[in-house]
């Protein structure tokens, strides 16, 4: 058996020797606090809330719903290859001279030819103007109701502008569908940026060179022939 350190010393000795050599703690141990095992997806939402933000900041229309044009704006003109014409490029989205860089030479609307769709807002007829995106969404279904409406109604106008698909694409994607309205190119972007259009897909009306009104999604046939014949009459 080991020797006992304190075996001299009377017992409140020891108890006072004890307390020396083994102080007792000052207060109750602390409880460690279990890990939240959300707390990194917590981190990772605040992060991706920042980083939209100051992505949204950086958008020339910061503070703007990215939405289409507004009723009473005066209609955007832009002209751009037809999807059944043999003219490649971007479109031309210039309004006035002198034309920005990379807007165009000249402005859209005096560009006319039937390797063109040319929207221009000294054109009085009503206009129903279709925007879509193909890749990652299903907007192709509402062009197909706008040409069933488009038959029944000769006193509208009706064009429809793809994005982001080369004219090769949109021509496959127009023949494929039977679309026999004027189908705009705007491989690049130019015309759904001037427009201001973030969704897809958008329908804008307009009359007498304003928009009239602007409906974000789908659309079944009577919401568009109802619109459609309010322009006309």
């Amino acid at each position: 058996m080991s020797e006992d350190r304190f075996e001299d010393l009377t017992t409140g000795e020891k108890l006072a020797a004890r307390d020396r050599t083994h102080p007792e703690p000052k207060g109750p141990p602390e409880t460690p606090r279990p890990a939240n095992k959300y707390a990194w997806a917590v981190g990772i939402l605040a992060l991706m809330g920042l980083g939209i933000l100051l992505f949204a900041q950086t958008l020339p229309n910061a503070g703007e719903a990215v939405q289409g044009p507004n009723p009473g704006q005066r209609l955007p003109a832009f002209a751009a290859p037809a999807a059944d014409g043999n003219v490649d490029g971007d479109a031309n989205v210039c309004q006035k001279r002198p034309c920005p860089k990379g807007s165009g030479v000249n402005p859209a609307c005096e560009l006319e030819s039937e390797e063109v769709v040319t929207v221009c807002p000294r054109r009085e007829r009503p206009l129903v103007l279709t925007f879509v995106v193909t890749r990652g969404t299903d907007c192709e279904p509402q062009v197909d109701r706008v040409e069933r409406v488009r038959e029944q109604l000769p006193e509208v106008d009706f064009v429809t502008v793809v994005s982001g698909d080369s004219h090769e694409e949109a021509e496959g994607l127009a023949r494929q569908r039977r679309w026999t309205q004027p189908v705009a190119v705007d491989e690049d972007g130019a015309v759904v940026n001037l427009y201001g259009i973030g969704i897809c897909p958008v329908t804008v009306f307009s009359s007498g060179g304003v928009v009239r009104e602007t409906k974000l999604g789908n659309l079944t046939e009577e919401q568009l022939r109802r619109r459609a014949l309010r322009l006309a009459g």
